[in-house]
């Protein structure tokens, strides 16, 4: 193609008014930039053998962006323990008449915040666990080691690289590690998704480190819209242009495409023709897809952005069958989250919003009878400090997740919870002169949690060390709350 073409063809591209719900296909595949050197020799995440068995399945990672105090989502009840909780709390201790009772076989009493009900009441139906005290690590680590600095992650309390550890489950956010795990497992289940010619990896969040990856795609949808064909690609598409024109644009642009696919051409123009190609592929499938299938009788919440996206999860993941997929990864996400002022009148409203949103979210796969083969799981940037800065909470390290669908070996809690202590507590992260800092070491790590989410998925054992970098310092491969 001559440079004129070139051009002509990137400036005709971008002018054109794709449908935006369906045009963007976020995680480029690199296989192609590999071998025009753009890649920078990042590993590949090669597949290898897949358990494919079992029926359909999706899993939902739900991203609570800006560090949730989970500390005061799920609070310990027994009369110390809630004592202690109390008195480091101090004037952000949820008051004992605010919880919703529930039990733990093993640990004792715990309360959810009265505003996440549809927590408790998956948590008393077996449907969620508690997964205590999780955070990224490189291996078991003691307060002595974060006294001395040793075998501590990147750039701890830091939003961005914090945000990016949990997504990659790694201890650092360059080289191999620069990929999410969502993403790695994505590539390594494609088998189960041989027949479907949408990329089984959607995001209703827009771009994300989660779902990255060197070999695979995943899409980002927006939940604001219908998915519809592309404008200017398809002459039937925007009839209220005049027919000559349409078809004119229409025909100009399939030789661009042509022409920018053909032997010869830049690696990085061929990658950008296959991208648009792809795009009016996916977006035309599922406007097809989706004229097949009712809307529920779930009408979203506009004004709550979650469940919006929920929304459309739970009718990608009903039209799953129909799109060729055994296996879906999805990526959804709530803000707002870094609470540092103003936490007692913010985090209830936050609470509020994502109880809302899972609460209708599970109500929908229930009544669709796709409850059991579906799993959702929360992740945050960290968790917050025990202690209040006055008004609010600060950065702190491991918190609280909650895993829920009916395949969840639910109502308990995994992982023993940490010490509420101010004083002699064996899991704070002391600051620099080893006194008490309020934020607590993890004893679970992503790559234990994400490894025991993989495992239900399907990812063969092989390819966990590949995924999960810190697995192999851990006794403990599994957590256990998949059944």
């Amino acid at each position: 193609m001559k440079t004129h073409s070139r051009r002509q063809f990137l400036r005709k591209s971008l002018a054109l008014p794709a449908a935006y719900t369906a045009s963007r296909v976020g995680g480029v595949s690199m296989l192609n930039m590999a071998a025009a050197g753009l890649t920078g020799g990042l590993a590949s995440n090669a597949a290898m053998a897949a358990d494919c068995s079992g029926g359909a399945k999706s899993m939902v990672c739900l991203f609570l962006f800006g560090g949730a105090d989970s500390f005061n989502m799920f609070v310990p009840i027994g009369n110390s323990e809630y004592d202690e909780y109390r008195t480091t709390r101090n004037d952000l201790a949820v008051a004992e008449t605010d919880l919703l009772e529930v039990n733990d076989a093993q640990q004792g009493g715990f309360g959810f915040h009265r505003l996440l009900d549809s927590f408790q009441s998956m948590y008393s139906a077996g449907d969620l666990a508690v997964v205590s005290n999780v955070g990224p690590l490189l291996g078991p680590t003691a307060q002595a080691d974060v006294g001395n600095l040793a075998r501590l992650p990147e750039s701890l309390f830091a939003h961005n690289t914090q945000q990016k550890l949990w997504q990659n489950a790694a201890g650092s956010i360059s080289g191999s590690g620069a990929f999410g795990w969502g993403g790695a497992m994505g590539v390594q289940l494609a088998p189960c998704n041989a027949s479907a010619s949408v990329p089984a990896m959607m995001s209703s969040s827009g771009a994300n480190t989660w779902q990255t990856s060197r070999d695979g795609n995943y899409i980002a949808l927006s939940p604001n819209a219908d998915i519809q064909r592309m404008y200017g690609y398809d002459p039937g598409i925007a009839t209220w242009i005049p027919e000559a024109s349409r078809l004119a644009t229409s025909n100009r642009l399939q030789q661009l495409l042509e022409l920018a696919a053909a032997e010869g051409q830049p690696s990085l123009l061929k990658e950008a023709a296959g991208i648009l190609q792809s795009s009016k592929n996916v977006s035309q499938q599922l406007e097809e897809t989706f004229d097949n299938f009712t809307q529920l009788d779930w009408q979203p919440d506009f004004s709550n952005k979650l469940e919006r996206q929920l929304h459309l999860v739970t009718r990608l993941i009903e039209a799953r069958e129909s799109l060729g997929m055994d296996r879906q990864l999805f990526f959804v996400s709530m803000g707002g989250w870094d609470t540092h002022s103003n936490q007692n009148e913010r985090l209830p409203l936050l609470m509020n919003e994502l109880n809302r949103a899972v609460g209708n979210f599970r109500s929908a796969l229930t009544a669709l009878n796709i409850n059991d083969s579906v799993t959702t799981f929360t992740a945050s940037d960290f968790g917050r400090t025990l202690t209040s800065n006055g008004n609010g909470t600060d950065h702190g390290w491991g918190g609280h997740n909650f895993v829920f669908g009916g395949a969840v070996s639910g109502g308990q809690v995994y992982g023993t919870m940490p010490s509420y202590a101010k004083v002699g507590n064996p899991d704070d992260a002391v600051d620099a002169n080893g006194e008490f800092a309020g934020r607590i070491i993890p004893r679970q790590s992503v790559g234990q949690y994400g490894a025991t989410l993989a495992r239900w998925m399907g990812v063969e054992e092989a390819a966990m060390g590949g995924i999960f970098p810190d697995l192999a310092q851990f006794t403990t491969k599994d957590i256990g709350f998949m059944s």
